[in-house]
């Protein structure tokens, strides 16, 4: 019965069941019949009206490959290669649509081009419009190039067209198709040798750089060799740096004047050093043995003995000699420490400084070498964009040597004659294509509707989101008979499941829930209450629900409610309305002066008093979007029941009172999807009651049926 938890993934491909286009005809089908006669309404005397018929005229032009050279008497001229010719058969191609040759021939016609100029029309638009309608096609494996024109106007259609090529004929004539070709060719070249002038300009340059700084190649990703030593730099520097500040803090722990435990430091610090003197060690050892010697031989004598007073001065001689010596030594090594300490600093910030001296001048070898690479990478751009352009015209003009020694000759083979019968278009199509859209639409727009609506409506969507299969499933609630039976049958099957829950679980406190308003919790409740009292089961259904309350629990408006139970300490059995009619035994909410629950542990403590007289306790809680009392509600009962209404719930609502509710850590948690639609046009629910319905007439059947003997 428990769930996993709704984030966990599941590897079950479910189908959901969202794509039901029947169903949406069947349920829109008044908004799909509006569309369809809306769209017949407009569209089918538009498109009578506007349709026309659609004539077209043609000329054929021929492009002959060879011509006669005026050069040399008797003898023809062809073009190199096939591919030139068809080269410039498509650059003749294009050329016959062009905007100064329209625009001319309009003008040739005379008052005559108002047979395709409308009223009040500009010439551009016209020879714009004349553009886009001419179909330019170059015959394949022929000689020939078909010109077409297609227009609702049938007369002088064919004179539009022949105007237009015989003026396409008289430019080409009067450009001679290669027009200044010396000219161009002459001013190719020149342009080709300042491009090969600045290329080697360029090379000269780059050689030059590329020497200096010893590379053999320029690019982008090249690698500045001072990189890496001004790396080095800073690093010793920034060592040097800490060196010279431990140097100095060394310095300043002896310096009086700097430091107040200056003379202390120092101080151990020699007494350590002139202690470990081997000289003033050995002095002090002998001068020792001697004063031991003589003590030994002053010690029995008194004041008046002669040699009393010899032997006191030597001893004395001894103790001045070693102070003597102990503080010459000691001398000596504070002397030494100081001076070491401050040379170490004056070495150290030496260090520093000629560390700093490298590090600019490595800066400025950076800068030098990086400046000059920069500029050979430069060159290296300019050198391959010349290039390109070098290429680009030695291109062009090997092309126009080409074309000036490969020309053609081109006359009107076909002209255009008056069209006789449309090609195309007329009234049909357009009808045709406003039925097609009309029902397009009307089949569209419903299924499209249902498909961006992302409201869930089936259970296996549930089963998809959380990752597992909802407890039950049930119906709408409808007029029809057998949806009806259908939906008891559901109902019952709950409860048995309920019923082995509770048998093999102990689950006795159930916990019944929505993820919004309008699922249906009361009154599924109140149908359980009623499944488990016909088990046997004594069941009483709890409100708490304090956001919206239902009126089916209160029998008067003074009547006890958990309000007063938890508030008052009023007896809950005067609290408990009895079962009447179709509502079990129940406690309501009663008056509620707030919108949150109250004295949990009231109510805990009332649920275990309740236990004692009825096996099952159903908690008729608000929606989890609503209320945070469903939180603790969570944590207390033996079982949670999530209802999600079909139609109603957002697939991420869904997810977040899943969440909510894990977050509580309930002791089992399952789901119920509610007001699930039969859809007649098909589906598992449909199926369903269908068989339902065969299998009820077939029982009826069988017992009116006279019986047979054995």
């Amino acid at each position: 019965m428990s769930s996993p938890s709704p984030s966990e993934p599941t590897l079950v491909i479910v189908p959901t069941g969202t794509f039901m286009p029947l169903h949406s005809l069947r349920k829109r089908w008044k908004l799909a019949l509006a569309l369809v006669l809306t769209i017949l309404a407009v569209g089918v005397p538009m498109a009578w009206l506007k349709g026309e018929p659609l004539y077209s005229v043609t000329a054929v032009i021929y492009v002959a490959p060879r011509f006669v050279n005026i050069l040399q008497e008797g003898s023809g001229q062809e073009i190199a290669s096939y591919q030139a010719y068809r080269q410039f058969v498509e650059q003749q191609s294009r050329t016959i649509g062009r905007y100064d040759i329209l625009v001319d021939a309009l003008q040739r016609m005379g008052e005559r081009r108002k047979v395709w100029q409308l009223p009040g029309e500009t010439e551009r638009r016209a020879a714009e419009r004349l553009q886009a309608a001419l179909v330019i096609k170059a015959v394949k494996d022929t000689y020939l190039i078909t010109v077409e024109l297609q227009s609702n106007q049938k007369e002088g259609l064919d004179e539009v067209m022949n105007s237009v090529v015989e003026t396409y004929l008289d430019k080409v004539r009067g450009e001679d198709l290669f027009y200044a070709a010396d000219q161009r060719l002459a001013n190719l070249r020149t342009q080709r040798q300042a491009l090969v002038d600045a290329i080697a300009k360029s090379n000269k340059r780059r050689l030059e750089i590329a020497q200096e700084l010893g590379v053999t190649t320029f690019s982008d990703n090249g690698v500045n060799p001072f990189d890496q030593l001004l790396a080095d730099s800073r690093n010793a520097l920034a060592a040097a740096q800490r060196d010279r500040m431990e140097a100095e803090a060394r310095a300043d722990a002896f310096d009086v004047t700097r430091n107040k435990d200056g003379a202390a430091a120092l101080a151990a610090a020699t007494s350590e050093l002139v202690a470990k003197d081997g000289g003033l060690f050995t002095l002090k050892s002998n001068l020792n043995q001697r004063r031991t010697k003589l003590l030994e031989a002053f010690s029995g004598l008194n004041a008046e003995h002669p040699i009393y007073a010899q032997v006191k001065g030597e001893i004395d001689e001894i103790d001045v000699e070693l102070g003597s010596e102990t503080k010459k030594v000691t001398e000596a090594v504070r002397s030494m420490l100081l001076e070491q300490r401050l040379s170490e600093a004056r070495l150290t910030r030496q260090i520093e400084r000629q560390l700093t001296e490298q590090l600019d001048q490595s800066r400025q070898k950076a800068s030098w070498f990086a400046e000059r690479y920069d500029e050979g990478v430069r060159l290296t751009d300019e050198i391959e964009r010349d290039r390109t352009q070098l290429d680009a015209i030695d291109k062009r003009v090997g092309f126009l040597e080409l074309e000036s020694n490969a020309p053609g000759f081109i006359r009107m083979e076909s002209p255009a004659r008056p069209p006789e019968i449309p090609i195309g278009g007329g009234k049909k199509k357009p009808v045709m294509m406003s039925l097609l859209a009309a029902l397009a639409l009307g089949l569209g727009v419903p299924i499209l509707i249902d498909l961006l609506d992302r409201r869930i409506r089936t259970a296996g969507q549930v089963h998809k989101i959380l990752g597992h299969a909802p407890l039950a499933s049930l119906l709408a609630d409808s007029s029809s008979t057998a949806i009806r039976r259908v939906l008891a049958d559901q109902k019952r099957r709950l409860s048995l499941a309920l019923e082995r829950e509770r048998r093999e679980q102990g689950a006795d406190v159930m916990l019944m829930t929505s993820v919004k308003a309008g699922a249906g919790v009361t009154s599924l409740a109140f149908d359980l209450a009623r499944e488990f009292d016909l088990f046997g089961v004594r069941a009483l259904v709890v409100e708490v629900n304090p956001v919206q309350p239902d009126a089916r629990y209160r029998v008067s408006a003074t009547h006890d409610g958990l309000f007063d139970v938890l508030a008052a300490d009023v007896p809950a059995a005067s609290a408990i309305v009895p079962a009447e009619g179709a509502l079990p035994d129940r406690l309501g909410i009663g008056l509620t002066p707030e919108a949150h629950l109250f004295g949990y542990h009231k109510l805990d403590a009332l649920l275990a008093e309740l236990k004692q007289q009825y096996g099952v306790i159903l908690l008729d809680a608000p929606p989890v979007l609503l209320s945070a009392d469903v939180e603790y509600l969570a944590g207390s009962a033996d079982l949670t029941l999530l209802l999600i209404g079909a139609m109603q719930v957002m697939p991420g609502e869904l997810k977040r009172a899943a969440t909510i509710l894990e977050r509580a850590r309930p002791k089992a948690i399952s789901f119920i999807v509610t007001h699930l639609e039969v859809t007649w046009a098909g589906g598992y629910y449909a199926k369903m009651v269908r068989d339902f319905e065969e299998a009820e007439a077939a029982a009826i059947k069988n017992l009116g049926s006279p019986s047979v003997p054995a």
